[in-house]
């Protein structure tokens, strides 16, 4: 039997089908070109290659999308016969992509964990796992799961920047900034083409602040993750967004959003940024109502199909239909998520702990009932990781929470948000410019 470049045993495979192979998963770890493609070529030459079967059900997972759910079924029944041959680790591929695909998000998330047990070097085992725990809201195991399997790794490794890169973004959202932006400047550093690793250190500025030295990292990797055919561009560029919004820069923000998202949101990732940067801008007096249309547009074109299946998702396109005055889409929403949370599986503990409240809070914001919207965002806000994203992301809830209690007449709410954010942020001056705007000297003095 042939080898992968990182000692894992493969089978059915060919020297070229095995060289696709390492070529999608290239692809996948840069985010740059189709990492499909090259899984279809090794498909071809080696039909019987369990590997790559099990890789393009479980990559298609990852857009995590209803239908890209169903494809990635298909995947999986295309390479049944092939299935019968695997080895242990392949079967827990497949075993992990059945069950990612069936809504049990955690338990495939752990069968890929047990795949990690006994071969830490399995890096799509890895970065799916690392995946699913951003969607999840994991940020325990964003860190720990990587930490687990980093002894067995080491620069010789093909790879090894890669998964230095994880373990910044984990590092990150476990609020450990120094070793966050160490491991992220040391992937790019190796690799070259590490856009995650890039973001990685993007979010370790925004959190703390740093807004200048992040429009520089930006800018000097920009060779890293810009480009037409890498497909997390869209989100390193939202990053620079919101650091040109927290110097009140709503200009080039807006700039960002015509040039990233204005001319397509095809997926929810992408319809999500472009909501989540919409409403920070509607939140700082600007008029987004046209471009909010659009994005509503998008959002109700696949409401049928992607209504209900996660929550996070759901959130975003309830912002978009609230903000476009599209009341009947909020309550098809709302019926959606209904059915689904009565159905077993990750989503529906998502949509009972946050996504529920979080919907109806956009709808009551964008109708007036502020101290609605602010009582149910207080009420969610500091459990909302487990809808998923990140704190950059979620922090959108903080910020709608003391723009709707201060126009609630709820000051000492707002205050008591408003506090923690100039606490962690000193740096930042978009709270110093709330503060302002809700007339809150003392806070401001304090920032």
């Amino acid at each position: 039997m042939l080898r992968d470049a990182r000692d894992n045993t493969v089978t059915n495979a060919t020297p070229a089908a095995l060289e696709a192979y390492e070529r999608a998963l290239r692809a996948f770890q840069t985010y740059r070109g189709d990492p499909l493609a090259p899984l279809d070529e090794a498909i071809a030459l080696a039909p019987g290659f369990a590997g790559a079967h099990a890789a393009k059900a479980l990559l298609m997972a990852t857009v995590f999308e209803r239908r890209f759910m169903h494809a990635a079924s298909a995947a999986l029944e295309a390479g049944r016969d092939a299935f019968a041959y695997a080895t242990p680790r392949e079967q827990g591929l497949v075993a992990a992509a059945r069950q990612l695909i069936a809504g049990d998000w955690h338990g495939g998330t752990r069968t890929l964990d047990e795949v990690l047990v006994e071969h830490p070097r399995e890096i799509l085992a890895l970065q799916v796992a690392h995946v699913m725990d951003f969607f999840r809201g994991d940020a325990l195991n964003l860190r720990n799961r990587v930490s687990r399997v980093l002894p067995a790794w080491g620069p010789a490794v093909p790879g090894f920047a890669y998964v230095l890169g994880m373990h910044a973004f984990g590092y990150e959202e476990c609020n450990q900034y120094l070793e966050a932006e160490h491991a992220g400047r040391r992937s790019v550093e190796l690799s070259g083409d590490d856009s995650w690793a890039v973001h990685a250190v993007g979010h370790v500025l925004e959190m703390q602040g740093r807004i200048s030295e992040g429009l520089q990292w930006y800018s000097a990797t920009r060779q890293v993750w810009d480009g037409k055919d890498n497909g997390f561009a869209y989100h390193n560029a939202w990053h620079v967004a919101l650091y040109h919004l927290d110097r009140g820069e709503t200009a080039p923000a807006l700039a960002i959003y015509d040039a990233r998202f204005a001319a397509g949101t095809e997926t929810a990732l992408a319809r999500v940024d472009a909501t989540a940067l919409l409403w920070r801008l509607k939140l700082e007096g600007v008029d987004v109502a046209a471009r909010f249309a659009a994005v509503a547009d998008a959002w109700e074109q696949t409401l049928g199909e992607e209504g209900g299946f996660y929550a996070f998702n759901d959130f975003h396109a309830a912002l978009a239909f609230a903000a476009a005055g599209r009341r009947d889409a909020v309550l098809r929403l709302r019926e959606a998520m209904g059915r689904a949370a009565a159905l077993p599986g990750a989503n529906a503990e998502m949509i009972r702990l946050v996504g529920r409240e979080a919907c109806e809070a956009a709808l009551d914001y964008c109708e007036g009932r502020y101290l609605e919207a602010a009582g149910r965002l207080a009420a969610v806000r500091d459990g909302a990781n487990r809808f998923g994203g990140s704190h950059a992301q979620r922090d959108l809830l903080t910020l709608t929470l003391v723009d709707a209690a201060a126009r609630a007449g709820q000051p000492q709410r707002a205050r008591h948000y408003l506090a923690e954010r100039l606490v962690h942020k000193p740096a930042g001056a978009w709270g110093r410019r709330i503060a302002a705007r809700i007339g809150e000297p003392a806070l401001r003095r304090a920032a």
